[in-house]
């Protein structure tokens, strides 16, 4: 098959998770079979990148013609919704179905944000108007069934698919940092997160990752790095290498989320041994599920947080018991190469073109 994907965000500037997810995706198709191009704005290296031998190729698109003749593939898959103007008439032009993969519902994710409902209403055009639909958890999936009944016949459940950790590395003898990594928005948590910080800073440190959030979300940790300057450091948003050594030092890992989508931090944490302890909600659950390398709260309480953190950083067994658990659970239920078989077999294969005999 032959898959044109459609993205605003890719290598090797990703501003959101999204990015790399949709990269790990695309590399993962082609490695089970599919011939993928992959259509994105500028900045992208354009041309064919090696992973595993070969790798999808890459076009940047502008706003002059259109760098591949859609009339040459088999589908198109939508992941920014920025792009689903041109998703749309490739396939009333050249009759190509479209699969959207919702990264995230904005009905909730933006819910009372103000200026938001433009997005709302266009993501509720495309769930419409697909050919099927891409959830990354059964939450997300429940949650817009639940909304728009007649998804249930045309939409999957595929999660991300979380790369193989980089060669094993000596476990730290003693628990390292508490680290946050995400954007600093409400969704993601940042007020829960600054109570935490604000109880434990005498007693341990901490780092925060990430960036691209809203005014508040900036304002709250530019504020704890300046009351808290030797317990919190604050480190921007990180490269992918740095990322994974961060995660790799890690007392663990907090995802004080109030809406979660898919959890990939929690899982790219875990896949380097990083205890994590999440939200209860949305696709934490299924992240951060029976027998992983985390821990649910269901409670927005900051002290039973707290607690939460103590035990686990306390207890060197349980802190063990985690680190060793969280690897295994992530190659067995996120391997990058089962995932893209499924999303073919599944999903790409059984759609075929639309009006096809």
């Amino acid at each position: 098959m032959r898959a044109l994907m459609l993205t605003a965000d890719y290598p090797p500037r990703v501003w959101s998770g999204i990015g790399s997810a949709v990269a790990s995706q695309a590399a993962s198709l082609v490695g089970v079979g599919v011939d993928v191009h992959v259509l994105a704005p500028a900045p992208v290296v354009v041309g064919e990148a090696p992973a595993g031998g070969r790798g999808p190729v890459v076009h940047r698109l502008g706003r002059g013609r259109c760098p591949v003749r859609p009339s040459e593939f088999d589908l198109v898959h939508l992941h920014s919704l920025a792009l689903s103007d041109l998703a749309f008439e490739i396939r009333r032009r050249f009759r190509l179905p479209v699969v959207y993969t919702a990264h995230s519902l904005l009905d909730r994710e933006l819910e009372g944000v103000p200026g938001a409902e433009a997005w709302q209403r266009l993501q509720a055009a495309v769930l419409s108007q697909s050919d099927h639909v891409v959830f990354l958890s059964s939450d997300e999936r429940a949650a817009a069934v639940s909304r728009a009944p007649a998804l249930a016949a045309r939409s999957s459940v595929v999660p991300n698919g979380v790369a193989p950790p980089p060669p094993a590395r000596p476990a730290p003898e003693d628990a390292g940092p508490i680290v946050f990594a995400g954007r600093f928005t409400r969704t993601k948590g940042i007020a829960l997160l600054e109570a935490i910080v604000r109880r434990l800073a005498g007693r341990r440190r901490f780092v925060v990752a990430g960036g691209h959030g809203d005014a508040a979300g900036h304002g709250i940790v530019a504020g704890l790095a300046a009351a808290f300057p030797e317990a919190c450091r604050v480190v921007g948003w990180l490269a992918r290498e740095a990322l994974d050594e961060l995660y790799a030092r890690a007392g663990l890992v907090l995802m004080p989320s109030r809406y979660e989508p898919f959890g990939i931090v929690a899982l790219e944490a875990m896949r380097l041994g990083a205890p994590v302890v999440a939200a209860g909600v949305g696709g934490l659950v299924e992240a951060c599920g029976a027998g992983s390398g985390g821990r649910l709260v269901y409670s927005r309480d900051p002290d039973v947080w707290c607690a939460e953190i103590r035990e686990i950083l306390e207890t060197p067994a349980v802190w063990r018991a985690l680190r060793r658990r969280g690897p295994a659970y992530v190659a067995r239920r996120h391997d990058p190469a089962r995932l893209a078989r499924r999303l073919l077999h599944q999903v790409y294969r059984p759609l075929g073109r639309v009006g096809a005999a």
